[in-house]
């Protein structure tokens, strides 16, 4: 079974040592700047404070989490099932470049069914804005609600920063019931996304992330859902021209458990 408290200590040290060694480049690029050679005062002037805001971001968040695994209980718990009852044969995940810190689930009309909103305070301050201007793809960490259309919060999300993918599933009162795990098929050569819950692979998302398209599966083999990383939808290209995202093209559309959109959007932060 999976002890969830190990998990966490280990993403927890894992992002602790990243962040020292980028604050360590950082240190060569300052050191640099002394050198009074233009083209190294150029480049510390523009690496050195990034380095070092998002190694110190990394550090501090990985300790956060070394003594968050202190409080956190071993098991995963069972999750409820809640379902989505209609979803449209194609939607759209994804980030409306205007709107910070945020991901929404849209139809073709774009109406939004499902949002998640990254729960960081100082998302909007000079510091964050380096550290996510560096900290693309998996390097930077994010702590983000999950909420329905109306507003109703389901679950927290979280997404372990440093060079390792890895995202957490609580539920509103902190109780862990997923977490995800990146591999390799030996046999196909293509990258596998797991969300694991308890002692099970709930869903899996398998594919090749050079192309970004992703064949969702239930732990039972059954397709639900194909996700297309930076498709624009031409019944609707207009309207999405200015998010980027995914397309999701569903082929189970009846009750979606809201366990697999959870995942959709741990899946679309791998990247941002």
């Amino acid at each position: 079974m999976t002890d969830v408290r190990e998990l966490i200590e280990k993403d927890g040290k894992r992002q602790f040592i990243t962040g020292a060694c980028l604050a360590a480049v950082s240190l060569i690029f300052i050191i640099g700047f002394f050198t009074y050679d233009p083209g190294s005062t150029v480049l510390a002037f523009l690496y050195g404070p990034l380095f070092a805001i998002s190694g110190g971001r990394l550090i501090q968040m990985g300790y956060r989490d070394i003594q968050k695994a202190k409080r956190t209980e071993r098991a995963l718990k069972d999750d409820e099932d809640i379902f989505f009852d209609k979803a449209h044969a194609r939607m759209y995940i994804g980030a409306n470049e205007k709107e910070a810190g945020e991901s929404h689930m849209y139809d073709m009309n774009k109406q939004i069914y499902f949002s998640v909103q990254e729960k960081t305070r100082s998302r909007h301050s000079l510091v964050s804005f380096f550290a996510t201007f560096l900290s693309y793809g998996s390097i930077r960490p994010a702590d983000y609600k999950m909420r329905a259309d109306h507003g109703k919060e389901i679950y927290h999300l979280e997404k372990k920063g440093g060079f390792t993918w890895r995202g957490y599933v609580q539920q509103m009162d902190g109780t862990y019931v997923a977490y995800t795990k990146e591999i390799k098929n030996k046999s196909t050569g293509q990258k596998v996304y797991r969300y694991i819950e308890k002692n099970y692979v709930r869903w899996s998302a398998e594919g090749d992330p050079v192309i970004g398209h992703f064949t969702i599966k239930d732990q039972d083999g059954n397709v639900w859902a194909v996700m297309k990383e930076g498709a624009i939808p031409r019944e609707a290209v207009d309207d999405f021209n200015d998010v980027y995202g995914s397309l999701i093209e569903w082929k189970k559309r009846d009750d979606i458990p809201l366990s697999l959109v959870a995942f959709l959007f741990l899946l679309q932060t791998r990247y941002r």
